[in-house]
């Protein structure tokens, strides 16, 4: 009973980690959410390949390849919030200036 799922076959999952791992590495979020998408549908529509000895293996290391994703990810969105605070704040000191030096003409 180990090959009963016809459909999903473990090179999928090894497949969906790759498209995963590239992702990240190009930061194509908008990439990263559908493999995303794509991933949890998967793992929605049958919750007995988590039993399957040739399936098990393979959804362990996608999870785990997600997961990296997603701290990558998180790591980033902290890193570019951190830009714009910094931009922000340049900004209002850039507006401040101006309107210093044209007040005192």
């Amino acid at each position: 009973m180990a090959t009963t799922h016809k459909k999903v076959s473990p090179e999928r999952f090894r497949h969906l980690a790759r498209r995963i791992q590239i992702a990240t590495k190009l930061q194509d979020w908008k990439a990263l959410q559908r493999y995303d998408m794509e991933l949890r549908e998967l793992l929605e529509s049958q919750k007995t390949f988590f039993e399957d000895p040739l399936l098990a293996p393979e959804i362990a290391r996608t999870k785990a390849v997600h997961e990296a994703a997603y701290r990558y990810l998180e790591h980033a969105t902290a890193e570019l919030k951190g830009e714009i605070e910094l931009v922000s704040a340049q900004q209002e000191r850039a507006l401040a200036y101006q309107l210093a030096t044209t007040m005192g003409y």
